[in-house]
């Protein structure tokens, strides 16, 4: 038997439609062609599968025997239909009866690399990794449309062997487990499904580090130009894409869990009332947006008069209190509560949080607190004066040694308000709410004349232990520093 053989994904179904052999699978349907006995036996093979191409030629030949149908015809139709058919077949590497890996197409567009594994040295590719799926390890990478199970331990070894360039001596040597014709199969497996690449050549120079150069991702095992593994599984992971997860507004924990509440409760403590700003006086009294908009920037100097616990208030109520408070309308396939704030929300979730680590405010005391933009109110948290000190430190390394701020605000999210209803891409949304609420604070803080900046980066374990926030619920996911303005010069 061929150690490579063939089946169609399960739930793929082949039926004649006024005459033609039509497939009904995953992504839709796809027509073959006139529904022949000859290519509908040979189909049904692959359906019964898994099976080989030589078994479905057999089978085609001599189902075209007995129908009078010449055989090449059938033959172009059998190869056609399995090119087409490549987004939902399922390959497995064998020897014998045990079955080694299989690659299941997780796309539309999937279709193995075509041409033989050339006879170089071959490296897994660098964004390829091993996790567990369904109770067997499964190979993924972000630039593959395929996912390889492994069905037996003797393949780990393999990909063990090909982290780096190895040969196919190498590879019989180091591979003792697999017999040749197995190991054959298996790399043929990785090749044409674009896990395993071509080691470095005269073409393709290898890198310092002994990796092959990338040659903008076509084939090549490096990652592309200025990606990091990491970040290329993240945004991979963070867009529809052709994949076979669910995506978008599935309400994945709908049956499971009830919505997070719209707004967090305030935590426990002191509570620091708000003052409210009159909107009207400010609409009267503000800057023109365009002006605000033209002169925003980063400002990371501060004057020598602390901020005001007037100006904190007006800045967060301006930015980032709730306006308005919706109840859940299942009716309307609204089955959450929401709230509207001056800055958009994916879904209208609003997951983000502000906490303040107080450095200068006249007004309020240095520490710790939670803004609740509902109450708009503060409540004061307990915490060491170094959790004040360490927030501060961390901004001003993320700022090139600038002075602290008076307030540091870091945006937390609740993030379960938004995978509640999102599957796939909650955390990517949640780091575009961020920015749309950043641009809010700088807006605000130009037109009130205040200091402000954004913070590109931090320890996220910093807020978590000085907010005692609750791991992988309530996430950092960025910072902001405000101040008075300098006297001008």
């Amino acid at each position: 038997m061929s150690p490579l053989l063939l089946s169609l994904h399960p739930g793929t179904t082949l039926d004649d439609e006024h005459g033609l052999l039509t497939a009904h699978h995953r992504w839709g349907r796809t027509t073959l062609g006139p529904h022949t006995p000859p290519l509908a036996e040979a189909l049904r093979t692959l359906a019964a599968g898994p099976t080989t191409v030589d078994d479905m030629t057999d089978r085609l030949r001599a189902t075209a025997r007995r129908a009078g149908l010449p055989t090449e015809p059938q033959l172009a139709l059998l190869h056609g239909s399995l090119e087409r058919l490549a987004h939902s077949v399922r390959r497995h590497a064998t020897t014998g009866s045990r079955r080694l890996a299989t690659a299941e197409p997780l796309a539309p567009e999937a279709a193995p690399r075509p041409g033989p594994v050339p006879d170089t040295p071959l490296t897994l590719d660098r964004a390829a990794h091993l996790r567990p799926v369904d109770d067997r390890l499964a190979l993924e990478s972000p630039r593959s449309r395929f996912r390889l199970r492994l069905e037996d331990p003797g393949v780990a070894t393999l990909l063990a062997v090909l982290a780096r360039p190895a040969s196919r001596a190498e590879l019989a040597d180091r591979c003792g487990d697999l017999t040749e014709d197995a190991l054959a199969a298996v790399v043929s497996l990785l090749y044409s499904t674009g896990f395993a690449h071509p080691a470095a050549d005269a073409g393709h120079p290898a890198d310092e580090a002994g990796h092959p150069a990338d040659n903008g991702g076509c084939g090549q095992a490096a990652l592309p130009p200025g990606w990091t593994f990491h970040e290329l599984l993240a945004y991979d992971g963070s867009r529809a894409g052709p994949r076979d997860r669910p995506y978008g507004p599935v309400f994945p924990l709908r049956a499971t869990e009830p919505p997070a509440p719209p707004v967090a409760p305030p935590p426990a403590g002191r509570v620091i009332p708000l003052g409210r700003p009159d909107l009207g006086r400010v609409c009267r009294e503000d800057r023109p947006f365009t002006d605000v908009l033209e002169s925003r920037t980063s400002r990371r100097a501060y004057g020598e008069r602390p901020l005001t616990i007037e100006q904190l208030a007006e800045f967060l109520y301006r930015a980032a209190r709730v306006r308005t408070l919706l109840g859940a309308r299942p009716e309307d396939d609204r089955p959450y509560a929401l709230t509207s704030r001056p800055y958009p929300s994916a879904g209208s979730a609003y997951e983000l949080e502000l906490y303040a680590a107080v450095h200068r405010c006249h007004g309020l005391d240095r520490g710790l607190y939670h803004y609740d933009p509902l109450g708009h109110a503060l409540t004061a948290l307990p915490g060491a004066p170094e959790s004040v000190a360490r927030l501060l430190r961390e901004a001003a390394a993320a700022t090139g040694g600038a002075p602290p701020p008076d307030v540091h605000l870091t945006l937390v999210s609740r993030v379960k308000r938004l995978s509640w209803k999102y599957a796939a891409h909650a955390y990517a949304l949640t780091l575009k709410n961020t920015g749309v609420l950043l641009q809010t604070l700088c807006l605000v803080a130009t037109a009130m004349g205040l200091s402000g900046c954004p913070v590109g980066g931090g320890d996220s374990e910093t807020p978590v232990r000085a907010f005692d926030l609750a791991p992988h619920t309530e996430i950092p996911v960025g910072a902001f520093l405000l101040g008075s303005a300098p006297a001008p010069r």
